[in-house]
């Protein structure tokens, strides 16, 4: 009979074991270093390795899987963006525009910086949306400008209705008649995905900052 030394069993998770990583602390932990500010240090790791071809090989393979993962993390759901886009119906009928504003979750969430997180470190993360959706985003509502008094100054003046309105995302798509409604809330769901998933991560953080 074996004796419990001798079990190659898994071990078991506990406050004697607390390094024990298990896949419900990987998701964990993924959801934490998932933000903008992270994909942007990845892209410019890249944009680095790339001035160094085949020099780094390995590191170039392990910094694409990663890029990837955090990419699925902030925009995707249930599947890549490219999966999503071959699912598209075959483009037909004229070129139309379709727009949709993405109500952003403010009063429930008042101590949240969305414009931060929509726009990122010199507007890189919504062109980075943008490229990887396919679409057109624009900050619009109140707090949607970073300069509060040239704000208050447009208020109420023509081309600036939409400081009138609650904090949105305009999202713009231009595509085949056939393919162009897809197209829009395929991108309204990834941007929607990505505010909660930034309300998340900070809820996750001031957990573990109070445990």
């Amino acid at each position: 009979m074996e004796s419990p030394e001798e079990k190659n069993e898994p071990p078991i998770k506990s406050e004697e074991n607390p390094e024990i990583q298990t896949a419900e602390n990987f998701d964990s932990s993924l959801l934490q270093k998932a933000t903008p500010e992270y994909l942007q240090e990845l892209l410019r790791d890249k944009k680095l390795l790339q001035s160094m071809p085949n020099t780094f090989k390995h590191v170039e393979l392990i910094l694409e899987k990663e890029i990837t993962l955090v990419r699925e993390r902030l925009f995707h759901k249930n599947g890549s963006i490219q999966k999503a886009a071959s699912e598209l119906p075959e483009p037909s009928g004229p070129i139309v525009t379709l727009q949709k504003k993405v109500f952003v979750p403010v009063k429930e969430n008042p101590n949240y910086n969305f414009v931060g997180r929509l726009l990122g470190p010199r507007g890189l993360t919504a062109k980075q949306m943008e490229q990887d959706l396919g679409c057109k985003i624009m900050v619009r509502g109140k707090g949607s400008m970073r300069d509060k008094r040239k704000e208050d100054q447009n208020r109420g003046k023509p081309n600036w209705e939409h400081l009138q309105e609650e904090l949105h995302v305009l999202v713009s798509v231009e595509d085949y008649e056939s393919r162009a409604e897809a197209r829009l809330q395929r991108a309204v769901n990834a941007i929607q995905i990505f505010l909660e998933q930034g309300v998340k991560t900070v809820s996750f953080s001031s957990h573990t900052n109070d445990s």
